[in-house]
C-alpha cells in the first residue's frame, strides 16, 4: 500500500499503531507525520499527547512506558521517534538486547497509541523487527516524485504562495533542477528551498515568467560570468571590459573573477568535447558535476568557441595565473589583456 492510499484510511479514521516511514522523500515523509500528528492530537492537550524522541539516544524502557501512558482527554497518544538505526544490517543505534525488548513490544502496543519511527533511507525487509512492524502495523515508503506528479506538487507549491506559473515556466523549473532520474542530488526539500527564493523573489508580483527562473537558479556572480562570456564569444570587446568593470565596482575581487572565469571556460571545453559526442545537457551536467543550468548556459555559450579556441584560452588562462600569482603582473591588468587576446584571437 502507498503512503497515498494510507492518507485515505487515515481519514477514515482507521489509523494504525504502528509505522515505519522510510524513503528519499524526507519532505513527504515530514508532511505524512504532521498530517497523523493533525488526525490524532486534540487542541488544546497536544504537548500531553505527543511524545518526540532521538533515536541515536533512545532509551527502549523510556520508549515503552511513552507507549504505555494512556492519552489525556483524547482517543490516542503519539509516540515519533526520529533516526532509530536497527532496520537495517549495517548499524544499530541501540544495543541487541533493547533491540529484542523493542521487538517483543511491538506486538503489545496498546489501541490508545500510535508510534511511528522514521528517519532511515532503506530498511532490510528481512530483519526481525522489519517484520514484526510489518505484522503489526504499516511499512511505508517515500520514493521521489515522478514527471506528472512533480509537476503537480511543483504548481501546487507556487499557487500556495498565490503565485499563478504556466506549464512552460513548470517545464523549464525541471530543466533546471537536480532532481529527476536516479543520479539526481535533490530532494523536495531543496526544491522548496528554491521555490521559497522564486516567490521572495517575485514579490508582490504575482504571475513568475522564465526570466524569474533564470535568477534564481543561479547567483548574480555566476550570472555576470556568464554575460561576460557572452560578450567574449561574440568578440565584443568593449562589451567584455564593462562587464568586468561592473563586477569590480560591484566588490568582487580580480582573482575571484578570474579564477570562475577560468572555472567556466573549463566546462565550456568540457562541454563542447561531450556535446560532439552525443550528450545530452543533462547527462552533462551528471558527467562533469555541473548544475543544470550551468551545463544548459555552457552548451549555449560553447557554439561561440571553436575546441582550438578553448583549447589556447584555457592554456593562455593557466599562463596569465601564473603570472599574477608569481607577481610578474597585477591582476587587473592581466585580465584585462587576456580577456583582450580571447576576443582578437581565433
Amino acid at each position: 500500500m502507498s503512503y497515498k492510499d494510507e492518507i485515505k484510511m487515515i481519514n477514515k479514521n482507521e489509523i494504525q499503531k504502528i509505522y515505519l516511514l522510510y524513503g528519499e522523500e524526507e519532505y513527504l515523509i515530514e508532511k505524512f507525520v504532521e498530517f497523523l500528528k493533525s488526525k490524532i492530537l486534540n487542541s488544546g492537550f497536544e504537548e500531553l499527547n505527543l511524545s518526540i524522541m532521538d533515536g541515536r539516544e533512545l532509551n527502549v524502557e523510556k520508549l515503552i512506558d511513552a507507549c504505555e501512558t494512556l492519552p489525556f482527554m483524547a482517543e490516542k497518544k503519539l509516540v515519533i521517534i526520529n533516526g532509530l538505526e536497527v532496520f537495517t544490517s549495517q548499524k544499530r543505534t541501540i544495543s541487541e538486547s533493547d533491540e529484542k525488548m523493542l521487538i517483543n513490544y511491538i506486538g503489545n502496543i496498546p489501541d490508545t497509541t500510535c508510534l511511528i519511527f522514521y528517519g532511515t533511507n532503506n530498511i532490510d525487509a528481512r530483519k526481525k523487527i522489519v517484520k514484526e512492524i510489518k505484522k503489526h502495523g504499516k511499512i511505508l515508503k517515500f520514493d521521489k516524485l515522478r514527471d506528472a506528479s512533480l509537476r503537480k506538487w511543483i504548481k501546487d507549491r507556487i499557487e500556495s504562495y498565490g503565485k499563478s506559473i504556466s506549464t512552460q515556466e513548470i517545464a523549464y523549473f525541471m530543466e533546471n533542477i537536480d532532481y529527476v532520474g536516479k543520479n539526481g542530488q535533490q530532494n523536495l526539500l531543496d526544491l522548496d528551498k528554491e521555490i521559497k527564493k522564486l516567490i521572495s523573489y517575485v514579490g508582490d508580483r504575482k504571475k513568475i515568467t522564465v526570466a524569474d527562473l533564470e535568477n534564481i537558479f543561479i547567483s548574480s556572480f555566476q550570472n555576470d560570468i556568464f554575460k561576460l562570456l557572452d560578450a567574449i564569444g561574440k568578440k565584443e570587446v568593449s562589451e567584455a571590459l564593462k562587464r568586468l568593470d561592473h563586477m569590480v565596482y560591484q566588490g568582487e575581487a580580480i582573482m575571484r573573477i578570474s579564477a570562475t572565469l577560468g572555472n567556466q571556460l573549463r566546462n565550456l571545453y568540457k562541454t563542447k568535447l561531450l556535446l560532439e559526442e552525443g550528450y545530452s545537457t543533462k547527462l552533462i551536467a551528471s558527467k562533469i558535476g555541473i548544475h543544470p543550468y550551468v551545463a544548459k548556459k555552457s552548451a549555449e555559450q560553447c557554439r561561440d568557441f571553436s575546441l582550438k579556441t578553448l583549447e589556447n584560452s584555457l592554456r593562455n588562462y593557466l599562463e596569465m595565473d601564473l603570472a599574477i600569482k608569481s607577481g610578474k603582473m597585477k591582476d587587473d591588468i592581466a585580465i584585462e589583456l587576456f580577456i583582450v587576446d580571447i576576443c582578437t584571437n581565433e
